[in-house]
């Protein structure tokens, strides 16, 4: 914008003729001249009347002179009095205009940081970009964004000027702490005369702050200072530094947000991988916990609740000739179950008892030794060639022998209390009669409606092949591990029997 001069105002078409009209309006001999003499309006001349006063009045512009009116004191003092309110008018529209052209730059400033904002997801890019847009519309010699840490002491982030790498920890301590406590933007403007500024190098004379709050969460705060003599924030400064703070508070949260996301996604990317690693040799461990023993006719279905499961079961052949299996069911979820089943497999390869009551013994003392939290449920029965069994059971679902449910007596879950006593059933297995031995995950499958599928529908539901029990289980609706274990005793005479199955998976 060109200066203002009584040259270039008297100039323009509108208020010189005004101005000139006035002037000739009067009859009299009223001239205009600037602050050099130079003539700009009516006559340069003045010829002296004896009886009229003459005057040479001023033009006021803030604390320059301008230029002068001159002539007979009515006439001049009027002229003076239109020049001047036209200057004073002409001021007042400039400095609105620069005022408006600033305000505009502000919010086009703000503006700018705000879609920045939106594209910056790390705390440091946000911290960058908030104090660059500060710098730009505040003057400053000195500024910082302190972020509070997990211990709730102040970190800076991002700094510009020479006392912001050390006020946190000097002058500005007490002072940044205050704001924040209240919660408001502050102003000192006269830095030497504040009790919080207590660093006598820090060579400031004016501080602007303001907290970084979104919500219930204070973030930290961002700080301007100004080290040139006189310097000082108006309320204006204060409300622009606020306008910025709560834009880089929100983008502040977003930006923790996304690093939470982002941290959250790699424990789950790890976790999973960790029970596929884990699924898999749970597998590995079932599969080769079933073993193809003459005379006998074995299919085990285990159908896994999640990735990893806490039902097991073991089948081997005893010295004799007969077969041993064991289904258990170990308390909680997740990487802890499938781990206490991997330890009661382990143990279980290296149990030289062949009484189901004193293998059920054997165990429970290994967990108990081993400190293992929870507690499992287990069913060991001990079949020989001719169908004479025997069975024990710690805490588990009683077998089913051709729909019918063989009762046992009750006893505690094993890893409870050390050297508990099971007690063994006997009795006898005629040839192609199906012993079942299963998880609660049968009878306590749900449906849509919440129906479980209860004991009631077990007595048809174990006649059939394990395979068939483990898909009515899951497809009525599954919630637990399903494991099914069948037993048959195959006649001799009879070789289209398979002797045994490897484990079952339904897809």
């Amino acid at each position: 914008m060109a200066p203002l001069t009584l040259k270039s105002l008297l100039g323009r078409s509108a208020a010189g003729s005004v101005v000139k009209a006035v002037i000739e309006s009067m009859g009299s001999t009223v001239s205009i001249c600037d602050s050099s003499g130079g003539s700009l309006m009516g006559f340069a001349k003045h010829v002296a009347d004896e009886v009229t006063e003459e005057a040479r009045i001023p033009i006021a512009q803030e604390d320059a002179v301008p230029g002068y009116v001159s002539g007979p004191l009515p006439q001049a003092s009027a002229v003076a009095l239109l020049v001047q309110h036209i200057l004073s008018k002409e001021i007042e529209s400039r400095s609105l205009g620069s005022e408006v052209l600033h305000l505009y730059r502000e919010i086009h400033l703000i503006e700018q940081l705000s879609e920045q904002l939106t594209q910056v997801l790390d705390l440091s890019g946000v911290a960058n970009c908030s104090l660059g847009q500060a710098q730009r519309l505040i003057k400053a010699t000195f500024g910082a964004i302190y972020l509070q840490n997990g211990g709730g002491a102040l970190d800076a982030i991002v700094t510009f000027g020479n006392h912001a790498d050390r006020s946190v920890n000097g002058g500005l301590q007490s002072f940044v702490a205050s704001v924040l406590h209240k919660g408001c933007a502050e102003i000192v403007n006269d830095c030497a005369t504040d009790p919080r500024m207590v660093d006598v190098r820090l060579d400031c004379n004016a501080i602007i702050c303001a907290p970084l709050r979104s919500g219930e969460n204070t973030h930290g705060a961002i700080v301007l200072g100004n080290e040139a003599l006189g310097a000082s924030y108006s309320s204006p400064d204060l409300k622009l530094l606020n306008t910025i703070a709560l834009q880089t508070a929100a983008a502040l949260g977003n930006a923790r947000l996304a690093a939470e996301m982002v941290e959250a996604a790699r424990h789950r990317a790890a976790y999973a991988a960790e029970l596929q690693a884990a699924s898999t040799v749970q597998q590995l461990l079932l599969q080769g916990g079933s073993q193809q023993i003459p005379g006998f006719c074995v299919q085990p279905v285990y159908v896994p609740a999640s990735e990893v499961g806490g039902d097991f079961y073991f089948v081997y052949p005893a010295p004799d000739g007969s077969l041993i299996a064991i289904v258990g069911d170990v308390s909680g979820k997740g990487l802890t179950a499938a781990m206490r089943v991997a330890l009661i497999l382990g143990a279980l390869r290296r149990e030289t008892a062949t009484d189901p009551a004193g293998i059920l013994a054997s165990l429970n003392n290994a967990l108990i030794a081993q400190g293992q939290l929870g507690f499992t449920t287990a069913l060991c029965v001990r079949i020989h060639p001719s169908g004479d069994f025997s069975l024990a059971n710690a805490g588990h679902i009683p077998p089913y022998i051709d729909g019918r449910e063989f009762e046992t007596a009750p006893a505690l879950p094993l890893g409870l209390i050390a050297d508990q006593v099971y007690t063994s059933h006997c009795d006898r297995l005629a040839p192609g009669e199906q012993m079942v031995m299963m998880s609660d995950g049968v009878p306590e499958a749900r449906s849509a409606s919440g129906e479980l599928y209860g004991f009631a529908r077990l007595t048809e539901l174990t006649r059939q092949p394990a395979l068939k029990i483990a898909e009515a289980a899951r497809d009525y609706g599954q919630e637990d591990d399903i494991t099914v274990l069948s037993i048959q005793v195959i006649d001799s005479k009879d070789s289209s029997q398979p002797a045994s199955e490897h484990t079952e998976a339904i897809a």
